[in-house]
């Protein structure tokens, strides 16, 4: 009985608390929600330094954190003071609550990828918001604990934010208090700017860890005020004069020599070229040496392995452009390149067709929609494109966005043997890309996101093989230069940094390259010296006796000896990542979020472990060069502004500006 009684009393008692509880924080929900945002980005910020070490450093993250979010309380604060009223403590608590959503983007961002987000990375949610949901789906499952701890207090701050904002209770002020709070935030607030000016003179081991120095909600802001913090502005894409030349419009001819194989090219999807057996010295953490691509090496040693290859912009878009069109692509934050035109580009495609009659086709194993890929093949000149919907089979389906790669033997097999004229076949793979999952046949799922990235990049080594033995099977293998090439990297902590967009570190610029053409190459070549992404098309058509100069490619041709004081441009799909470029065995790179060029000496620390700051006077002309030369990838779109064009019968694109979405429409039987 008296049990029961304790219970019913516990019961009544809760109610009561939860009330009492609301009533003290209600009247000032402002501040108490800006307290809350400063809550979650130091504790965010804690556990990113509790997870990869750098506790000594995170007092120098957390300043501006502290400096920039007391000073909106006490702006708030001071005009609830000042004007007493509903509409002004509604608006206090609207614009507390968008600080503190930020926050907890910024929070789930940071665990995520290890860097704090930027407003131009919502881009992709808004263009692609079906496939991007599906991705942060994956992501917020894959990470129960910190889902929860992000979702579960946003939800109660919810309730609370829409409760308040509802019936607003009017605070009661004590001018003696409210005036010793007000006094106590500014000398807090001071005292967090001194440590900030402090912080920001000391030097860092990693570039990640100075862009945690900075303030999300400062950034942001800063993103929309000042253009020039974005590097690239409105005026760089309306004025911009380059023009990628379309396929009529350069000279196509043919050396006496001319070879007449066919060509198939694979794009392996994020590998890091560190984590196949092409890398030197890779063994596993028990000493024993690992073959984790045995095929890719084999293929390597038949033919020349670019063992110093990068992609010259980390993203998919952007690295398909470079590779089969030899031309940059734009270095910012859109997807022009899968706008579509009257004319296709002259690519590796169209040069083919009209210097020798190729056929060429696009196979992919990832959906279609994602980043409106059929808008770029098309622009790049192919004549057919294949993609997951056009197998008709949701059980070959692996993730949100792939599908099994060996599906796509038998359609790409019928399409070799159906003419006998030479081809272009590439082959666009995608299972490597995340959730990192492979097909229920080849094996159960990995217990780790690292696990199943290595056992994703295994099955795709195993295809391959297949797709080779099926060249062979047809009888084409002897006159095909078969060529494999990785569109980039994938970061995973190797520097307290995940993701591929706004990474400069060699784990996700190094690419695997290599080129197998019989008769036409030396078997087990190695090229050591710095190439590009922009460098495949040239090189392939200089192997089939093309005159390559009179193209413009921006790439050249590796296989013959190029500069040593060569400049290989590199950078990160977001505007506000870091740029730079490599030459005889240095790497520059110049990073926005804290406006230094750091160097790393690649031929004595290939691990980039440590990096030097230049001087100012001297990083100021290299800044200036590379943000130039990233300004200078801006082309302009020779189309109207929007509109709308099917492609390959399959597809109705529409684009407005430099983005472009498709959907998928079935052809009449």
């Amino acid at each position: 009985m008296n049990r029961r009684n304790r219970q019913s009393d516990s019961r009544c008692e809760r109610p009561g608390f939860v009330r009492r509880l609301y009533g003290l924080l209600a009247p000032r929900a402002w501040s108490v929600i800006v307290f809350a945002a400063l809550f979650c980005s130091l504790a965010v910020k804690f556990y990113h330094a509790l997870r990869y070490g750098p506790l000594r450093e995170y007092p120098s993250w957390i300043l501006t954190d502290i400096a920039v979010l007391l000073s909106l309380e006490v702006v708030l604060a001071l005009i609830c003071y000042r004007w007493p009223r509903r509409a002004v403590w509604r608006g206090a608590m609207i614009v507390a609550a968008i600080a503190c959503a930020w926050s907890v983007i910024n929070a789930g961002w940071l665990i995520r990828t290890g860097t704090q987000i930027l407003p131009m990375q919502m881009l992709s949610l808004i263009r692609d918001p079906i496939n991007i949901g599906r991705l942060i789906g994956r992501n917020l499952i894959r990470m129960p604990g910190s889902a929860v701890a992000l979702l579960l207090p946003s939800a109660v701050a919810l309730a609370f934010f829409f409760s308040v904002l509802a019936r607003p209770v009017p605070p009661g002020y004590d001018p003696k208090a409210f005036r010793t709070k007000i006094g106590f935030s500014l000398v807090a607030i001071i005292v967090a700017i001194i440590g900030t000016a402090a912080a920001s003179r000391l030097g860092s081991a990693q570039i990640t860890a100075v862009g945690l120095r900075f303030n999300c909600h400062a950034r942001a802001v800063l993103s929309f005020v000042l253009p020039e913090y974005r590097h690239l502005v409105q005026d760089d894409f309306s004025n911009a004069t380059r023009r990628i030349p379309l396929a009529g419009e350069v000279p196509v001819s043919l050396k006496p020599h001319r070879t007449n194989h066919n060509v198939v090219i694979v794009v392996l999807e994020g590998i890091q070229y560190r984590a196949t057996s092409l890398a030197a010295n890779l063994v596993e953490s028990d000493g024993e040496r690992c073959d984790p691509t045995p095929y890719l090496a084999t293929l390597a040693s038949q033919g020349v392995s670019f063992t110093n290859a990068r992609s010259v912009v980390t993203h998919t878009t952007k690295a398909l452009f470079a590779l089969l069109a030899g031309r940059r692509p734009g270095a910012c934050q859109d997807i022009g390149e899968t706008v579509p035109v009257s004319e296709s580009y002259a690519s590796l495609a169209t040069i083919l067709e009209r210097g020798m009659g190729f056929r060429t086709a696009f196979f992919q194993s990832a959906t279609g929609t994602f980043e409106s890929r059929p808008g770029l093949v098309h622009n790049l000149g192919y004549q057919k494109f294949f993609a997951r919907e056009d197998l008709n089979d949701p059980n070959a389906h692996v993730g949100y966005l792939g599908a099994d790669e060996f599906a796509l033997l038998e359609p790409m097999c019928d399409w070799i043997e159906s003419d006998d004229t030479p081809f272009l076949l590439t082959v666009m793979c995608s299972v490597t890309h995340d959730p990192y999952e492979v097909p229920a046949w080849y094996g159960a799922p990995a217990a780790t996101p690292v696990e199943g990235y290595r056992q994703t990049i295994a099955y795709t080594d195993r295809f391959l093989q297949a797709l080779d033995i099926e060249l062979a099977r047809l009888g084409v293998a002897e006159n095909t230069i078969f060529c494999v090439v990785g569109d980039h990297g994938e970061a995973f902590s190797e520097h307290r940094i995940q993701g591929h967009d706004r990474v400069a570190y060699d784990e996700v610029l190094r690419i695997v390259m290599c080129i197998r053409a019989p008769l036409l190459v030396e078997a087990g070549r190695r090229v050591t010296y710095p190439v590009s992404s922009v460098d495949l098309a040239p090189t392939i058509l200089s192997l089939l006796g093309f005159h390559v100069d009179p193209l413009g490619f921006d790439g050249d041709n590796a296989l013959r000896p190029l500069p040593r004081d060569r400049k290989v441009y590199f950078a990160g799909w977001m505007q506000q990542g870091p740029s730079g470029f490599i030459q005889d065995g240095n790497k520059f790179v110049y990073n926005p979020e804290h406006g230094r060029v750091s160097h790393f000496r690649l031929k004595t620390d290939p691990l980039e472990l440590m990096r030097f700051e230049l001087p100012e006077y001297v990083a100021k002309e290299m800044t200036e060069d590379i943000v130039q030369w990233r300004k200078d990838t801006i082309f302009r779109i020779d189309q109207e502004r929007t509109g709308q064009m099917t492609l390959f019968d399959s597809w109705l694109c529409r684009w407005n500006g430099r983005i472009s979405s498709v959907r998928y429409v079935k052809s009449p039987p």
